[in-house]
């Protein structure tokens, strides 16, 4: 399989294992369980496998401590802003403006990333590809709309929470790209370092605004760490596409989750989501799209 060919299988990968996560959530909140705690388990999850795997496999020595100050910094960097700050914002953004509108905002981030990696990456971003991006947006966007919700995009502030929560995501896949050009850094260091740098936000802001989720477990914890397992694939797939690959490529395929989340909660959470002709509209619009992004 040739370089390009492994990137975007990969990119697709992450996509799907993104698109797994949130129907265990799902799954989970249905038994009781908060959002929120929800993702402090995913975080906790993720970050105690990539420092439990190369303990186990033998290979710990030198792991991430070999790595000089600043190529750590980069991808603490990416934990803060893309893991962190931009997970608040975007939940923020929901409570404020309600679902569809701030996850139809969310995911105008593969516009922000292709064009700041075009910017300062240097990536070459043709007209075909811009089209692939924007197909992949409209898609997913149609598809983050709930069945009968009049969305109305006026100007308020409020917008610019799930907006901000985009851009902050947008720059930090590009600065994981960065990283990857610049330092001998692996996916799983990267991986290591991202997730455990993203805790000690989103604990202290949990700590301060709703302290009543960590609780004792919960049936529900178990479709949590379900969630937490599959998204350490999708973000080892996906730091292992942006280390071989561009992100002008990489995080409009990994954007195309949603797609995955639709078919999969259509199977297992049938009570909750139909296939609409929307659905079905957002469907070809995505896979046309990627399909486009990809050649």
């Amino acid at each position: 399989m040739s370089a390009t060919l492994a990137v975007i299988a990969l990119s697709l990968a992450s996509g799907a294992l993104w698109g797994v996560g949130p129907v265990f959530s799902k799954l989970g909140m249905e038994r009781g369980g908060q959002p929120r705690r929800a993702t402090l388990i995913v975080l906790f999850v993720g970050a105690a496998v990539f420092w439990i795997v190369p303990l186990v496999g033998g290979w710990s020595h030198g792991f991430v401590t070999r790595l000089p100050v600043m190529d750590i910094t980069v991808f603490v960097f990416s934990g803060v802003v893309g893991t962190s700050l931009a997970w608040l914002l975007w939940f923020r953004g929901i409570r404020r403006v309600g679902a569809s509108v701030g996850n139809v905002l969310f995911y105008t981030q593969p516009l922000f990333a292709t064009l700041l990696a075009a910017l300062l990456l240097g990536e070459r971003l043709t007209s075909v590809t811009g089209a692939g991006v924007v197909l992949i947006v409209l898609g997913v966007g149609l598809l983050s709309l709930s069945d009968g919700t009049n969305v109305r995009l006026r100007f308020s502030k409020a917008l610019l929470l799930p907006l901000a929560a985009a851009v902050f995501a947008a720059v930090s896949n590009v600065v994981n790209r960065f990283g990857f050009e610049t330092s001998a850094a692996t996916p799983l260091e990267a991986a290591a370092i991202n997730l455990t740098s993203a805790l000690p936000l989103v604990v202290g802001h949990t700590l301060g605004y709703q302290p009543e989720v960590l609780t004792a477990p919960g049936r529900s914890d178990a479709y949590f760490l379900c969630s937490g397992l599959t998204n350490v694939g999708a973000v080892f797939t996906m730091f292992t596409a942006l280390a071989n690959g561009p992100v002008v490529v990489v995080v409009p395929l990994v954007s195309t989750s949603p797609l995955f989340t639709t078919a999969l909660a259509y199977v297992f959470l049938s009570d909750v989501e139909t296939i609409t002709s929307r659905t079905l509209i957002s469907a070809v619009l995505t896979v046309v799209g990627a399909a486009i992004t990809a050649l």
